[in-house]
């Protein structure tokens, strides 16, 4: 409320006297500086709020679930086992506070998979020996990429004997290491391979329990190192393979493809094996040889990389392949005019339940053709008959998965025809 003087001037229509607007002007002048006071003091008291309010926090921070040990450490170790990849990895969880790098250490099933990239740096072997040991009596992944685009080993030069794979530290741990249930390997090209299975297997009378124990093994080649001539394609490591039950082989184009498939180096006897994934362009007559070699086979994966495989297994003399357990095969990227296919009619497989014939994307500026029932889907379906016929045929056949296949609808219901045990079909 104003002072009672003026206010009898807030009722009425006065014309004020200098006096009275001098009076007036010193009061709003009053008012303004206790407005600012006023103002200031609030300012204090939001100060004062908001640091209390931060005290409390943290006070609240020391009673969070974590803190007080609510979540049971082994329920905490699962949450960081979904947590953890590439980017964040298990050792940076340790970092957080000293619980959790006490949880993280006394948890092994965050330590099952490690990964060494390359570097200009040699492959910390400490690491590898570290991260297995803390997954104590888990099944162990242990992936190793060698050398990239980036960084290249130049052993397959002459004059340079070191090899970014294959030195001693290395190999003691592969050899004589912990149990491993999958190992992968990548490199630049086949040279460092060769040398790092040549040395593991320069002692063929001693047992190793980290190479001979190898359930899943991955090889992957970015390059193969193009020979002086033809007859020189030697890959010495595919005949030094561990005792595996799974082998993933990914190689790129063969340099030649003109080698005839009989020199070409083949997979030693793989009783064991039961899946095999080859992905590259060998050639048809090299896959039935190996896949001969591996009885006990139940998948089959042949990934042609959308290149054509070369046709050669149309010589005389050519034996059928006896694979009684095989239950799965998948042809995966598969060039739309290859010959990758071919091999069905070659293949005994009565217990086969699940086949895919996968072919790469159309181009979307291809010409298509008039009838793409010819002659390629043509050659399919007497392969297919085939591989239903005669002794050991496939009697069972459930699941068939056909991805971006070229063929009308009376071609594909002239190849269904034929499989009346179909339970699941699948058109991508």
């Amino acid at each position: 409320m104003i002072k009672e003087q003026f206010s009898n001037l807030l009722h009425g229509n006065y014309s004020l006297d200098p006096l009275e607007l001098a009076a007036i002007q010193r009061e709003i002048e009053a008012e303004t500086l206790a407005i600012d006071k006023v103002q200031s003091a609030i300012v204090d008291l939001q100060l004062q709020l908001e640091a209390h309010e931060a005290k409390r926090q943290d006070y609240k921070t020391l009673l969070s679930t974590l803190r007080r040990g609510v979540v049971p450490p082994e329920i905490l170790g699962e949450v960081f086992r979904y947590a953890i990849e590439p980017a964040c990895p298990v050792n940076r969880v340790g970092l957080v506070c000293k619980s959790w790098r006490d949880i993280a250490l006394t948890t092994p099933s965050l330590w099952q998979a490690v990964v060494m990239f390359p570097s200009d740096a040699p492959i910390n072997v400490n690491k590898l020996q570290t991260w297995t040991a803390r997954a104590a009596t888990l099944p162990k992944t242990v992936r190793i990429v060698g050398s990239n685009e980036r960084y290249r080993c130049l052993c397959r030069r002459s004059e340079v004997d070191n090899c970014r794979l294959a030195f001693p530290e290395l190999i003691r741990f592969i050899f004589d290491g912990p149990v491993l249930d999958q190992v992968s390997l990548q490199c630049h090209t086949h040279h460092c391979l060769d040398r790092l299975f040549g040395l593991l297997r320069s002692d063929k009378n001693t047992l190793s329990r980290s190479w001979d124990s190898i359930r899943h093994l991955a090889l992957q080649i970015d390059s193969w190192s193009i020979p002086t001539h033809t007859h020189g394609l030697v890959r010495q490591f595919l005949h030094n393979l561990p005792p595996v039950s799974s082998l993933f082989l990914d190689t790129p184009w063969l340099p030649d493809s003109d080698v005839p498939s009989e020199i070409l180096p083949a997979l030693p006897p793989l009783d064991c094996l039961t899946s095999l994934h080859i992905a590259g362009n060998w050639p048809n007559s090299w896959v039935l040889r190996n896949l001969r070699s591996c009885p006990n086979l139940e998948e089959v994966i042949l990934n042609s990389k959308q290149s054509e495989r070369v046709d050669d297994i149309w010589t005389e003399g050519r034996t059928l392949v006896s694979l009684p357990k095989i239950q799965v095969l998948r042809f995966q990227h598969m060039a739309t005019h290859g010959e990758d296919a071919r091999i069905l009619g070659w293949l005994r497989m009565p217990a086969l339940r699940i086949l895919e014939l996968s072919y790469e994307i159309p181009h979307p500026f291809t010409v298509q053709e008039e009838d793409p029932d010819t002659p390629g889907k043509v050659k399919l379906y007497h392969d297919m008959l085939r591989m239903l016929s005669g002794v050991d045929a496939v009697v069972d056949l459930q699941q068939l998965r056909l991805v971006y296949f070229p063929i009308t609808a009376k071609g594909l219901l002239h190849i269904l025809g034929v499989l009346p045990s179909l339970t699941f079909l699948e058109l991508v």
